[in-house]
């Protein structure tokens, strides 16, 4: 009965499988290889993505200020065309974007810039003609 417990546990020794040191370190190096190639895409796909989220401010930006040219023509204002009057009723926060608004001839340039407090970088730009 000796011999039998013997042979029965230099069997199951045999077949316990495990990794070579060799196995382990290829599995480290694609492991290094994949984050190497994947870490700068994903930083650049953060900052494409902030961007966008501008463009959906600038977005923003121009509906509020077709919302407040719609009031200057629903209540007859005669300065309805006065562009600095509009951009003055718009509010500037966008969540994470702030939105700062110029006047230029007939028409206005609205820049979302991302709140850095926030942890947002991203800008864009765009403009809003009244017309």
């Amino acid at each position: 009965m000796n011999e039998l417990s013997h042979r029965h546990q230099t069997k199951r020794t045999r077949n316990q499988g495990g990794f070579t040191l060799i196995e382990l370190i290829a599995v480290l190096v694609i492991l290094g290889v994949l984050g190497a190639v994947a870490a700068p895409q994903f930083i650049g796909l953060k900052t494409e993505a902030e961007n966008k989220a501008a463009l959906q401010a600038v977005a923003e930006g121009k509906n509020r200020l077709m919302h407040q040219y719609a009031i200057k023509l629903m209540n007859a204002d005669t300065n309805v065309n006065d562009l600095a009057g509009i951009v003055a009723a718009v509010n500037t926060d966008a969540g994470d974007y702030r939105l700062s608004f110029s006047v230029a001839a007939s028409e206005v340039e609205i820049t979302a810039t991302g709140v850095q407090e926030r942890g947002v970088s991203g800008q864009a730009k765009g403009k809003w003609k009244n017309r």
